[in-house]
């Protein structure tokens, strides 16, 4: 399947498959090329760690999931 990328305009073949099993996923393999979702995966890292946060509290999955929205370019498709 090929596709636009929101995030840097590109057109190029989608995700092989939803890097996260939701709706959410779905929505990035149809909307995000494979390097700006390898770029999201080295920035999600750098802010796991200088924001120290805690993946198993559900208040830090929360804004690491707006920040992915808001750097994927995502963050019109689902309000908050």
């Amino acid at each position: 399947m090929r596709i636009t990328c929101k995030r840097c305009g590109q057109t190029t073949d989608a995700l092989a498959q939803p890097p996260i099993p939701t709706a959410l996923g779905s929505q990035i393999q149809k909307s995000t090329c494979q390097a700006c979702w390898r770029e999201w995966l080295r920035t999600q890292v750098i802010l796991i760690n200088e924001h120290r946060l805690n993946l198993m509290d559900p208040e830090a999955r929360k804004v690491l999931e707006g920040q992915m929205r808001s750097f994927l370019d995502l963050a019109s498709d689902h309000p908050e």
